[in-house]
């Protein structure tokens, strides 16, 4: 345990293993990046990653078991104790000629060289269990100050991987920082570039700002001029996104509130925009599902709530009563309407095809025959007790089978 400024940094028995291991080898070895940063915020980190003068094949050789996770560009994965722990040799980059990856990866001997390669200032700190923290580009000072800032020249780190911009936006939201003026004013520069960079790690970082503790700094994305990138069809200028906070931290939830508030509507154009994001099939349908339901005015009456139930699944229709208050629609009880579906679950209401008390196997042995106007049957069966749960017992319902047979014949 490391004191460092009143904090507390705790170094897992294995890592400090690792780095004694490779120490006493030759090697340089420390915590380096995410780990680093979190510590010092009094976070547990997820993860340690370890940066070191070895080379990957005599970080193999060092250690029983190892992953080559990525050793062409340095990076092995030691397992102790059934841990994992990301082993990088010390790194220098050369040019980035497509906005995203370096053309080369040279291995360096200097750990200063590895951290000046980095991001931002916060994401450049070592630590090391003796010698303590390393930090050249003073990231500790900004994490006291709250700021985001580039390690070196902002417009030097944005040309070398444009998706920095998205990831500076999602520490803002991730933490609650600010975004130094020059860092923001590069953004602003540089937007067009983030075209490069394939819509997979976008959406991977939009989600991330969209489940962090301060989802509303997306907003930025809209100021930094981003958004004519990612969001093609939404012409809403610079939304205001707080209540995005408000929701719960559901993907599908916050990205309907989003998409509704930035003016993106219409089943065809956010189908459009789900598919060009290369979101799953599972969080598309959801939104749309959500969308469609915003869309409309809101079910309030105890047939339309169990039918729209019956279409969508409490979970939905939950989450979008949800957005709903949340967005501070008028003209509607949502208490009432709550109460409505607690009444389905409560009551144990027939909602599905599935629920009523009687069934199609049950129809045939009174004398109905199989085919179409069964199917048609249990649908008329079905309506009725939509409206009026309490019909749903089978004396009932085979009462008001012979009548629709009689009726209808």
């Amino acid at each position: 345990m490391e004191q460092i400024g009143g904090i507390s940094i705790y170094i897992p028995g294995e890592a400090e293993e690792i780095i004694t291991t490779l120490e006493a080898n030759g090697h340089e070895a420390y915590l380096v990046g995410g780990c680093v940063r979190d510590a010092l915020m009094g976070r547990t980190p997820k993860d340690y990653d370890i940066c070191t003068s070895a080379l990957p094949q005599q970080v193999i050789l060092l250690f029983d078991k190892t992953i080559p996770t990525g050793v062409n560009h340095g990076t092995v994965t030691v397992m102790l104790r059934n841990l994992p722990f990301e082993v990088t040799t010390f790194r220098t980059d050369a040019d980035y000629t497509d906005h995203r990856h370096p053309d080369t990866v040279l291995f360096s001997g200097s750990l200063l060289q590895d951290l000046e390669r980095r991001d931002f200032t916060i994401n450049a700190m070592a630590f090391h269990p003796v010698k303590g923290i390393i930090d050249p580009f003073d990231g500790l000072d900004d994490l006291r100050k709250k700021l985001i800032r580039t390690v070196g020249e902002p417009l030097k780190r944005f040309r070398e991987d444009a998706l920095r911009m998205l990831r500076a936006v999602r520490f803002k939201a991730r933490f609650g920082f600010s975004v130094h003026k020059v860092v923001l004013d590069a953004i602003k520069e540089l937007a067009g570039t983030i075209r490069f960079v394939s819509r997979e790690r976008i959406l991977s970082e939009i989600n991330g700002i969209l489940l962090s503790p301060f989802p509303e700094e997306m907003s930025v994305i809209f100021q930094t001029g981003l958004s004519e990138y990612i969001f093609p069809a939404c012409e809403a200028g610079i939304p205001s996104l707080y209540t995005l906070k408000l929701l719960p931290e559901k993907l599908q939830v916050r990205w309907a509130a989003l998409l509704r508030e930035v003016g993106i509507t219409g089943k065809e154009v956010i189908k459009t925009f789900c598919e060009g994001m290369k979101m799953s099939n599972t969080l598309s349908k959801d939104i749309l599902t959500l969308s469609g339901l915003l869309a409309e005015t809101l079910p309030y009456t105890g047939y339309s709530v169990r039918k729209a139930v019956c279409e969508v699944g409490i979970s939905l229709f939950n989450d979008a009563l949800t957005i709903y208050e949340t967005t501070c629609v008028s003209g509607i009880d949502f208490n009432a309407v709550r109460q409505l579906l607690d009444d389905i679950t409560l009551r144990q209401q027939c909602i599905h095809l599935a629920d009523l008390a009687v069934n199609g196997t049950e129809l045939i042995g009174e004398g109905y025959l199989a085919g179409k106007e069964l199917g048609d049957l249990l649908d008329a069966l079905f309506i009725c007790v939509l409206q009026k749960p309490e019909l749903n017992r089978k004396d009932i319902l085979m009462e008001f089978a012979r009548q629709m047979v009689t009726k209808t014949t």
